[in-house]
């Protein structure tokens, strides 16, 4: 059975004073014999073992994936992301609106003004043309992305100086941080950091652990859990309504503008993780605390905490505070996240397989139709060619026909072998008048002066 120790060494402890005085650390690498090909032939930077480094994990750390590494082949299996999971919830309520009003406000701060004022004093705006107003507004509908992106920022450096002074605190001061570490120039990281602290000193904090992997077997998802520390309740009763000492807690910290309930799933996905790792999932959380962690009586709590970062809100915190009785609910809220990530995947993945069956099936009509086009413009092609020839041999036909007729009509018309030659070909090429023509004519109307015509018989 899991201890109290391994718990919390495989959270992260580091040092004699990072758990209470029964703790004995792990190891913090395991070797793998795929680990070298790995290393050498993907791109996958960071490995991380689980569950008594039976279970090994590949983060790509450029697209933010984790990849299960099978046991047999070595093959990679990519895995489910707690945070991307619960991109399922639909934020666009508040979020639109939002995007929109950024959009106008990066407007009308970048849209030219006049010198001038008009009678009243008011401020014009510039001549503008109609392509720089629209280059404008193209520019301005990104603005969303700007903020979030600086927002990311300041997070990202709020949290990596709690993370360094969390560190600090662990390896040199039994856990409690007396001071922020590698504090940034940012005056709204700044800001986020010191509202971190504050929480720690009014919570009386002792850290275990900091920004470590968890991964799920059983559901399949990986994700970094912030911290885990020893928590007493504070004097404002607005933040710990009920008094209590010694809670061990799941921290998590936020630098958004407001807290969404999305993040209660996220710290139980994180806290099942743990709970499925160390100890036995089917008796109940008490039970399954109680068993992971070797000593009775202790109790998981999870914190998320919104750390202010303007100047109005600095070393300020907005706390949720979440009790162990509330875990159940939200891991159930998670894994219906998760359960509907999987059917929408599933229910995609079946569209685009009939997708793909149905462009299929279009290429096999139009290469049949191409076919049956080619074949019918060759029977065209072979019919014309036929006609041609029928056609030609009519013609030649005709023709022969034509000259026989006329020379039967020369002898009797007792017409010279000359005046035959150019009769018949008068009669197959009939020509303008010429003066072969006319001289064979005048030679038949004196023939005729000279002896009568006479049919012959049968004629």
């Amino acid at each position: 059975m899991a201890t109290l120790s391994n718990f919390m060494s495989k959270f992260g402890g580091q040092g004699e004073d990072s758990a209470p005085p029964d703790s004995t650390l792990l190891s913090a690498g395991a070797p793998n014999a795929l680990a070298g090909f790995l290393d050498q032939f993907t791109t996958l930077t960071e490995s991380y073992f689980f569950y008594n480094n039976t279970v090994e994990l590949r983060f790509n750390v450029a697209d933010h994936k984790y990849y299960l590494v099978s046991p047999d082949l070595g093959n990679l299996i990519e895995q489910y992301v707690v945070t991307t999971v619960l991109r399922i919830i639909d934020k666009s309520p508040a979020l639109v609106p939002w995007a929109s009003k950024k959009c106008a406000e990066k407007i009308l701060r970048t849209i030219p003004l006049s010198t001038t004022k008009d009678e009243f004093g008011s401020i014009l705006l510039a001549p503008i043309t109609l392509e720089d107003f629209t280059k404008l507004v193209l520019k301005a509908k990104n603005a969303h992305k700007e903020i979030l992106e600086d927002a990311g920022d300041i997070g990202h450096m709020a949290h990596k100086c709690l993370e360094n002074s969390i560190q600090h605190a662990i390896d040199h001061t039994q856990g409690i941080v007396q001071e922020l570490r590698e504090v940034p120039t940012d005056e709204k990281a700044k800001a986020a950091a010191e509202a971190g602290f504050a929480w720690m000193r009014a919570h009386h904090v002792r850290w275990i652990g900091t920004e470590r992997k968890i991964y799920s077997k059983k559901y399949g998802y990986a994700g970094t859990a912030d911290g885990l520390a020893w928590v007493n309740s504070c004097d404002d009763l607005s933040c710990c309504p009920e008094k209590y000492t010694g809670h061990l807690a799941l921290v998590d910290w936020k630098s958004s503008n407001d807290l969404h309930t999305e993040y209660c799933y996220q710290t139980a996905a994180y806290l099942q993780a743990l709970i499925e790792e160390f100890g036995n999932v089917d008796k109940g959380i008490l039970n399954n605390i109680e068993e992971a962690l070797g000593k009775p009586g202790i109790v998981v709590d999870r914190w998320v905490l919104r750390l202010g970062k303007n100047a109005e809100e600095a070393g300020k915190f907005a706390p949720w505070f979440l009790p162990s009785s509330t875990f159940k609910q939200d891991l159930e809220g998670f894994l219906g996240c998760l359960s509907l990530v999987k059917l929408h995947e599933a229910v995609k993945e079946r569209m685009s397989t009939q997708a793909k069956g149905v462009r299929a099936a279009k290429k096999l009509q139009r290469e049949a139709q191409k076919a049956l086009d080619k074949a019918e413009a060759k029977a065209k092609r072979a019919a014309e060619k036929a006609q041609l020839k029928l056609d030609r041999a009519a013609e030649k036909e005709r023709i022969k026909a034509d000259a026989k007729r006329a020379r039967e009509e020369a002898k009797v018309l007792k017409l010279t072998p000359a005046d035959t030659k150019v009769f018949v070909e008068a009669v197959l090429n009939p020509p303008e008048p010429n003066e072969a023509l006319r001289v064979a004519a005048k030679g038949y109307e004196e023939r005729v002066e000279r002896k009568p015509y006479v049919i012959p018989e049968g004629g």
